[in-house]
């Protein structure tokens, strides 16, 4: 079927003989160790390296000293300061959920995230798992906001995140580092990294453990992954990634009116949930470039991945029993392209063509106890092949035009073995994207765009516990609106302004009003509208202050009005999509020992989970700050943070009950502490 075209492809590729081109992220690590001017950053959102400013999207980067200069110490608390980027979770960081532009609890299966360009999102609804990746083990995120489903298929609808981690260079060194804070959450960390010859290795290690905020929240994990590359030769380079991650969580559920008065915001309904996960993953890079070492036309990179994720969960519901469900994915992914970017007659172009293949296959086993108990006893297939183009050249000088298309297949199998029940789904689409970009200063453009969009159902849209298996649903299909204007006042400030519309239609939802218990449906259309606003300013370019070596200021500020279009919804807010965010902050070094950050970030009001008529009162808007103050001298760091500092009480996620105006509550940690030190050698 798919799987024989896949291997012929593949074979030709991997026959070819090359010289590496230097991926994005060697650009960056074989640099010096100097401040990176607003126009040097570069990117990969178009499946190639480019410089930032060239980008005819809102993409920004997540870079090393931010990561270090913020007090995040987990991915989804530094991605919740980037602009139009929202972060909420029911309960503890392992249920944390990224959402761009707007989709509310579809967000899972509308956001794509990659590590090295490796798929991460499942196949079933839990979506991408932000605690398989630590924090200090990565390098940068590149956040693109707005579709990409022409270069990356599936999921990159709302965005695309790609988490890049540390590649080795350099003589052998490292880091052993600890921290401890409140709710007893300790972390600890070995790290050591560094080239040898044509030989690149970072071996990363992490513990880390927290009680939670909340009663029945601790949270366990041990990670461990490494990323080695070898330059062959002039031709060959390759690039190893492989990771291992497990954990065991608790799961406090949400607190209805009543059970916060009586238990408290720390309290829990739910003290016997419970649920644990295990993720091993590798992937083999082949960077070829057939070429003779006189010429330089382009390069093809072939990526062969393989994904194992086990996951169990158990939930009590007293009186009536409990349900546990063990879920086994096995993913199999290899991906080739080929990448032209280089300069033809005095003019730009850029170039990139492959194929993605992805396997995956999800197995799932019911069991507990009483009436609660689940008969789950089946086997989810996806089979997925596509084709994609995407080329940008310089028609006249400083005006590009840009295009592309993708065609992507998927074939699902259900089979049900408690009842001997199979069938078969194939869905299929084009989809096109056109744009064009005018470079009228250094660093600076404007942009138009206009992309197709599709989203493929998640084997938990199929089918679920209650409902069963429901093969009529429609794949989500939809077009992007993009308008963009990217300024650099000469590398002192960078300003982006970035309207858009997304009109999708046959979202899926899960509908609580229509569908007696809820079940997942198709809504007719959905459409959002939003202007995202962001400036980064060098301060000590501008005013240079005594004894202060780095001063820089971000603000951001997101408005977007997502909404149903048809049906009985029509004109209703999507839930969980909030009008209005921002988020400001400064960071600086000074007197050369010491680091300072401050970051706010506010969410506005937003309807709760489930509330498609928009019946009871939005949940409150809040607002969060965060400070950090580190020392450092030699090779010792010391830190200390602290977190919401202002101790404001409030909800990233609230669910309305399906058959009444109750709510679910899953409460925020208030002020908390945070200090640890770090030994690099």
């Amino acid at each position: 079927m798919l799987r024989s075209n896949l291997f012929t492809i593949t074979g030709i590729a991997l026959l070819l003989l090359c010289r590496p081109a230097m991926a994005a992220e060697e650009y960056l690590l074989a640099a010096p160790e100097t401040p990176i001017e607003l126009d040097k950053i570069i990117v990969t959102y178009s499946r190639m390296a480019q410089h930032d400013y060239k980008i005819a999207g809102n993409v920004s980067v997540i870079d090393r000293a931010k990561i270090e200069a913020s007090n995040a110490r987990t991915l989804p608390d530094i991605l919740k300061q980037e602009l139009g980027v929202s972060i909420y979770d029911n309960g503890t960081v392992k249920t944390s959920i990224v959402d761009i532009r707007g989709f509310g609890d579809t967000a899972t299966r509308n956001v794509l995230v990659l590590v090295n360009d490796r798929k991460v999102n499942t196949v079933d609804i839990s979506g991408p798992d932000l605690t398989q990746i630590p924090l200090d083990s990565v390098e940068r995120i590149e956040i693109l906001r707005g579709a990409g489903s022409v270069l990356y298929g599936d999921n990159a609808v709302g965005g695309v995140i790609n988490i890049i981690t540390k590649k080795g260079r350099g003589d052998l060194h490292g880091k052993i580092g600890s921290s401890y804070g409140d709710y007893e959450t300790l972390k600890s960390d070995l790290e050591l990294s560094g080239r040898k010859h044509n030989v690149g290795y970072n071996f990363y290690g992490q513990y880390y453990n927290t009680n939670g905020y909340r009663d029945n929240s601790e949270f366990t994990a041990a990670d461990y992954n490494t990323r080695m590359d070898y330059k062959v030769s002039e031709h060959l380079g390759l690039d190893l990634d492989v990771g291992w991650h497990t954990d065991d969580y608790q799961l406090p559920g949400g607190l209805n009116y009543t059970e916060l008065a009586t238990l408290g915001r720390r309290g829990t309904a739910n003290p016997n949930d419970f649920a644990s996960s295990k993720d091993r993953y590798f992937k083999m890079t082949f960077d070829v470039s057939p070429w003779p070492e006189n010429l330089d036309w382009g390069h093809l990179m072939t990526d062969v991945s393989y994904r194992n994720r086990d996951t169990y969960a158990w939930f009590d519901f007293g009186s009536s029993g409990a349900t546990a469900t063990r879920r086994n994915i096995d993913t199999l992914g290899i991906t080739s392209k080929y990448v032209f970017n280089h300069t033809v007659f005095n003019r730009e172009v850029n170039f990139v063509s492959g194929f993605d293949y992805y396997d995956s296959t999800n197995d799932i086993l019911g069991s507990g106890a009483g009436l609660s108990a689940s008969s789950d006893n089946l086997t989810i297939s996806k089979e997925e092949l596509a084709g994609f183009t995407y080329a940008e050249f310089e028609l006249l000088e400083h005006l590009f035009l840009n295009g592309g298309a993708r065609y992507h297949q998927a074939y699902y199998t259900f089979d049900r073995r408690d009842t001997l029940f199979y069938d078969t789904q194939d869905p299929k689409v084009n989809v096109y994207m056109v744009g064009s970009k005018y470079e009228y200063a250094k660093g600076s453009n404007v942009h138009v765009s206009a992309q197709q969009t599709f989203r493929f159902l998640a084997t938990d849209e199929w089918y679920d516990t209650f409902a069963g298996l429901n093969t009529n649903l429609e794949q989500q299909t939809g077009v992007q609106y993009e308008f963009g204007l990217k300024h650099n006042f000469n590398d002192k400030a960078q300003l982006t302004i970035t309207p858009y519309m997304i009109d999708n239609k046959n979202e899926i939802f899960f509908d609580p009003v229509t569908v007696f218990f809820g079940s997942n449906r198709n809504y007719d259309r959905t459409r959002r509208i939003g202007e995202e606003i962001g400036l980064r300013t060098d301060i000590d370019k501008f005013v240079d202050v005594p004894f202060v070596e780095k001063m820089e200021i971000f603000t951001n500020y997101n408005h977007q009005d997502p909404r149903f279009q048809d049906g009985i919804f029509n004109k209703k807010d999507i839930p969980m999509a909030p009008r209005h965010q921002a988020s400001a902050g400064f960071d600086t070094e000074f007197l050369k020992h010491y680091k300072f950050s401050l970051i706010g970030n506010y969410v506005g009001e937003r309807f709760a989970i489930n509330d498609t008529l928009n019946a009871t009162p939005p949940v409150k808007q809040y607002y969060t700050l965060d400070a950090k103050l580190g020392y450092h001298v030699g090779p010792w760091e010391v830190f200390w943070g602290v977190n919401n500092f202002t101790d404001v009480m409030y909800n990233t996620y609230v669910v309305k009950s399906s058959t009444s105006t109750n709510k679910d509550h899953f409460p925020a940690p208030g002020r908390n502490f945070v200090a640890g030190m770090n030994l690099k050698f």
